[in-house]
């Protein structure tokens, strides 16, 4: 037996209609995993980013008695067990976010605004925030505790989810590609019986045999998978540069682009891999059976 194809795969109705569904399958799978990716990515940096856990709310007093609570408050939380830091937001700061939500032309300095603590846990979990409210309140009736803590978890169970739901749908779509591999090639294999039935007669082992349809899925998937990354690839530049446009450049940073690169280069190699076993699966079963 030569190396060479002996079975003319490259003409079947399979050769024609299989490359087709795997540059749509490996286009949807690529940009469905970079969503994945960009949701971790974005995941661990907002978590990363995100340490205020409390909010206290000290009113503005026209008597000037404000920065005397001020005091009072901040001495009480960085004597407080549990407790990590304490930082007052400067006014400054809360001027700019006044500022984006009525406008510029807005005049902020007449408004009593009133001061905010944040405050960051050492452990988000097990905090008697109702204890030290209660101590906020001895103080002053008029001050307000903000617990971020449970909009922060159904966030990170959204973007769990979101995450989970992209990664099944990935390796749906996975499954889908190898499954139409699977079913092709057992096409291929009765357009061809024929000449498998002679091949076998004059000494084709089934390993021999399966070793022709996993070559042609091999560089069939190779191929079609390749097409359908870059096209994927085309469609995420596009994004990019929406993104960019739209002032959004710090969504997707220089070393996540750079990562989901690596993905669409890789995405061809691991399609095409497990296409190959796919089509050895099906020739074996069939033969061995």
């Amino acid at each position: 037996m030569n190396k060479d194809q002996d079975l003319p795969l490259r003409s079947d109705i399979a050769a024609r209609f299989v490359p087709k569904i795997v540059i749509l399958m490996v286009y949807l799978g690529t940009l469905c995993f970079t969503f994945t990716f960009f949701m971790i990515h974005s995941t661990l940096l907002w978590e990363e980013k995100l340490t205020t856990n409390l909010s206290i709310e000290i009113p503005f007093f026209s008597d000037g008695s404000s920065a005397n609570l001020q005091t009072q408050v901040t001495d009480l939380l960085q004597n407080t067990p549990g407790i990590n830091k304490v930082e007052v937001v400067p006014k400054e700061e809360m001027k700019a976010v006044f500022h984006s939500l009525l406008g510029e032309s807005t005049n902020i300095d007449t408004f009593s605004l009133p001061a905010i603590v944040d405050v960051s846990l050492n452990q988000r979990d097990g905090f008697d925030v109702k204890n030290l409210e209660m101590r906020l309140k001895n103080m002053s009736p008029l001050i307000q505790l903000i617990d971020h803590r449970l909009w922060q978890s159904q966030v990170s169970n959204l973007l769990f989810t979101s995450t989970s739901l992209a990664l099944l749908l990935t390796f749906l779509i996975l499954c889908s590609t190898l499954v139409t591999t699977f079913f092709a090639t057992r096409t291929s294999l009765l357009i061809h019986r024929k000449i498998v039935e002679v091949l076998s007669l004059i000494g084709a082992t089934p390993s021999y045999i399966a070793k022709q349809f996993q070559r042609n899925a091999f560089k069939q998937g190779f191929i079609a998978s390749s097409v359908g990354a870059f096209l994927a690839f085309l469609t995420f530049l596009g994004i990019y540069f929406l993104f960019k446009n739209a002032g959004q450049t710090f969504i997707i940073t220089t070393s996540f682009f750079f990562e989901v690169l690596a993905i669409f280069i890789l995405a061809p190699f691991i399609t095409a891999f497990f296409m190959m076993l796919s089509a050895r699966r099906a020739v074996m079963k069939a033969l061995c059976s």
